[in-house]
């Protein structure tokens, strides 16, 4: 069933007697990706003869492969993981709604029609829901916004969507040079290097970096030095879910700050994005709890 896909990737794609299949396309997904035990347990609380694909890619072969799958109505679609969040949206760009242009990213892709895919980017929704209560009851709140990457943009846009008249947004990155979408978010782009100056005043600090992943899993971009000068109820949130506890939340808990770690934004994401990938009759709530 997958002979030519299997050209394309670097990992063995052995499903068959499949009606339907989504995707998560990435570096090496295969080795430790979330998404796939999430879908495929709705898949099979719904009875249906469909999986979640890993595919682990190189650059080069990128277009071709997603070349493959828009041909193969097979595939519905399916998730975009780190790196290629923004080389996927140069795919579809013609075919986004325009808060996703704004983005620039996209980490999720599902059929337009049976010939074209578009994309949307759920990061940016599921990363709030989380502190949407903290958000909604608390005015003039000081946000720290670490990365201006595929997940920052996404996070940085729904935040200046839904709260940018009720609380102050500043974002930093490790380069503010040729950032990509900056010019659209109304806001300064901040060097991290400035962050010691900033970080006392916030109230809430998110980083929506790589830095801390289970690849590197010692660093962070926060020194505990610098966490002390932070407020006593500054609120810590890494969208990060593996490890669970990053280094920038195990120091920030360990001075005494309150901390959110990534699991629940990559559930509702993933619940997200099933729901705009696959024709299903489950509301959100059913898709969420069959994943749990």
């Amino acid at each position: 069933m997958f002979d030519s896909l299997n050209k394309l990737v670097d990992n063995q794609v052995t499903e068959s007697n499949l009606d339907f299949y989504s995707v998560i396309i990435g570096t090496k997904p295969s080795q430790g990706a979330r998404s796939p035990k999430l879908w495929n347990k709705v898949y099979d609380f719904e009875q249906k003869k469909v999986r979640m694909i890993p595919l682990d890619v190189r650059e080069e072969n990128l277009r071709q492969l997603f070349d493959y799958l828009k041909e193969d109505k097979k595939c519905l679609g399916g998730a975009v993981a780190v790196p290629f969040k923004e080389k996927i949206f140069n795919f579809v760009k013609d075919n986004v709604k325009q808060e996703i242009k704004s983005i620039g990213a996209v980490n999720c892709f599902y059929r337009l029609n049976s010939s074209l895919f578009t994309g949307t980017n759920t990061d940016g929704e599921a990363a709030l829901e989380p502190l949407r209560g903290y958000l909604t009851k608390n005015d003039n709140l000081t946000i720290g916004l670490l990365g201006f990457g595929g997940a920052g943009k996404a996070i940085s846009a729904f935040l200046l969507r839904d709260f940018k008249k009720k609380h102050q947004i500043q974002i930093f990155n490790r380069s503010i040079r040729n950032i990509g979408g900056s010019e659209n978010i109304g806001l300064d782009l901040l060097s991290l290097n400035k962050l010691d100056a900033y970080l006392p005043n916030f109230d809430l600090l998110i980083n929506a970096t790589s830095v801390g992943h289970i690849e590197n899993i010692s660093a962070s971009l926060v020194p505990t030095k610098l966490l002390k000068k932070a407020k006593k109820k500054m609120l810590v949130y890494d969208i990060i879910y593996d490890p669970v506890e990053t280094e920038l939340l195990k120091n920030s808990a360990g001075i005494g700050l309150k901390t959110i770690n990534g699991l629940r934004m990559n559930l509702i994401q993933a619940a997200l994005a099933y729901n705009y990938t696959n024709p299903t009759d489950l509301s959100m709530t059913e898709i969420c709890k069959a994943m749990n």
